[in-house]
């Protein structure tokens, strides 16, 4: 019975999650747009699926959210960054595959590493949350980053360009996605982790 329970509210979890990444997009609430780039908050329902679920299901959360950009970049694509994300609009269709859905996919997976590799070093968990979300968030704006360069700016012509995108995406966009990531994610998961917690031995 107890492994039941969990296991319902795993997929529970789940589901709620995927509803909150698909609402966030539909309703344009999970990004900020400005000048080339947008930042997004896409990636913390994610972080904390990872984090509460473990790497298989964070890896669901991360192909979801990989989906989901990219449809959205197809259909609503605001700033020329984000048009890169459209196998369509952007003319290099297994690039902007790529760039979609393997950064968002490790993104579901690393958390859950994290959090784990932590629990052997650091006692309180508020700070292994904010670790593990910090890193995660700065593995995949890198990823995401390299994609963007050796993908779509190998191009001489691209070089100022890129360095524009660049600083703005590292400056402002790396930063405060890092920061709400940590400020969210801990917040949200040390009361569900102790939920979780309870199912298993009660």
């Amino acid at each position: 019975m107890k492994k039941k329970n969990f296991e319902v509210t795993q997929m529970v979890q789940l589901a709620m999650l995927i509803a909150i990444l698909v609402i966030l997009t539909a309703t344009q609430l999970g990004f900020i747009n400005y000048g080339v780039v947008s930042i997004t908050i896409l990636h913390i329902p994610v972080i904390i699926g990872s984090i509460l679920m473990g790497p298989f299901y964070g890896g669901l959360l991360g192909l979801t959210f990989g989906i989901i950009s990219m449809t959205n970049a197809t259909l609503r694509g605001a700033t020329p960054v984000d048009m890169m994300f459209s196998p369509i609009v952007s003319g290099l269709p297994a690039q902007s595959f790529i760039m979609c859905i393997i950064p968002r996919v490790i993104l579901g997976i690393v958390p859950s590493v994290f959090y784990s590799k932590f629990q052997k070093v650091i006692k309180k968990p508020y700070i292994r949350l904010a670790l593990s979300a910090a890193l995660s968030t700065m593995i995949h704006t890198i990823l995401v980053l390299s994609c963007l360069y050796f993908m779509f700016f190998t191009d001489m012509n691209f070089t100022e360009v890129l360095k524009g995108i660049f600083l703005t995406v590292i400056g402002v966009n790396g930063l405060l996605e890092m920061l709400s990531a940590v400020i969210i994610c801990s917040a949200v998961c040390i009361p569900l982790l102790t939920y979780t917690r309870s199912l298993k031995t009660n």
